[in-house]
């Protein structure tokens, strides 16, 4: 059993391809810059106003 010095051991992990990533299958966001998951597009269009003002703080 080898001794924990300076914390957890890691496994190395090789970076999936985009055709087997599981979160880009599954449609969740990936951090793994290239793939189809790490690009974030809205299916909604902005319906507010178009200039917001900050509200003025309580006093």
């Amino acid at each position: 059993m080898p001794r924990r010095k300076y914390g957890r051991l890691r496994k190395v992990v090789e970076i999936p391809t985009k055709e087997k990533c599981s979160r880009c299958r599954s449609g969740k966001y990936c951090p793994i810059p290239g793939h189809s998951g790490n690009e974030i597009v809205s299916s909604k269009n902005w319906k507010g106003p178009e200039k917001i003002t900050k509200r003025d703080g309580k006093k």
